[in-house]
């Protein structure tokens, strides 16, 4: 073990340093362009960040060439899932926050909806209402409503202001409805309550038919599940009871085709169920 890490580390070494001889030779007397009769041609250049993937393939090809074909396979993938979240970490936890804002929204809407509803039943005005549910409503939807009054005292009218915030959540359909409810009673003079009673006895009537279908699709799920994780509960069970039976499926070709396979059929029966399970109202 320890010489062929020595060795890795010496190869590694000795590249780095020709690499950097050779480029430095080059750059003191490569001639002007001006004196040559053709184009000159250079070799290919990595980008600043595609230089960790560079150095990610040739530690996988240095182990590879030693022999250790499954280990730097290995390394390359988890070096490469490293990289990816060190790059783009702060997007996907931002975009994971927002999704799950967006779901605590949704819950929370038909509350706000009703709120709006008796507020206007009592002769207050929408941006007197807008006011009233950025103090009582619960977060993450208090937060919107803060931001939709903050603009509202920059000088954007109410209808605006609850635009700009459907074009933050363009998945928001049902805020997407209350707001062409209420350009609608802007444009018309509708009754505004009388549409957003409609609206809120719709969005009701989904929420309990979603209930309804959860609980029906529960059992299915939850089979899936377990029939998802059997391979995996097994192969444990005979790792614990018998190692060679396991070991050949990790240190041969016809193993890692076994597992590819396998995993391939895997993701082929989750998607399917996860297909089947997926009804819209």
């Amino acid at each position: 073990m320890n010489n062929w890490m020595i060795s890795i580390l010496g190869l590694v070494g000795a590249g780095c340093l020709t690499g950097v001889t050779v480029n430095s030779f080059l750059s003191r007397f490569s001639l002007p362009t001006s004196v040559l009769p053709y184009e000159p041609r250079t070799l290919p250049k990595f980008k600043p960040e595609q230089r960790p993937l560079a150095a990610l393939a040739l530690v996988a090809i240095v182990l590879m060439s030693f022999g250790q074909v499954l280990w730097g396979l290995l390394f390359l993938l988890i070096g490469v899932g490293v990289w990816y979240f060190s790059k783009n970490g702060s997007r996907l936890i931002e975009g994971h926050q927002r999704s799950k804002n967006l779901v605590q929204m949704r819950e929370l809407f038909p509350q706000a909806l009703g709120m709006f509803i008796q507020a206007l039943k009592t002769g207050q005005t929408v941006p007197q209402v807008l006011e009233y549910l950025s103090n009582e409503l619960p977060q993450p939807l208090r937060q919107e409503f803060s931001l939709v009054c903050m603009e509202m005292n920059l000088g954007l009218s109410a209808e605006e202001a609850l635009s700009k915030m459907n074009e933050k959540y363009p998945d928001f359909s049902e805020f997407g409805r209350f707001l062409e409810s209420y350009k609608i009673s802007r444009q018309t003079g509708a009754n505004l309550t009388h549409l957003l009673q409609v609206l809120l006895n719709g969005m009701e009537e989904k929420n309990r038919l979603l209930r309804k279908m959860n609980a029906m699709t529960s059992q299915a799920k939850l089979s899936g599940l377990v029939m998802g994780l059997l391979p995996f509960l097994l192969g444990l069970v005979f790792f614990v009871m018998d190692p060679s039976l396991m070991v050949p499926l990790v240190t041969t070709p016809g193993g890692w085709g076994i597992l590819c396979a396998a995993a391939v059929l895997e993701s082929i029966g989750f998607l399917w169920i996860r297909q089947l399970l997926r009804l819209e109202i």
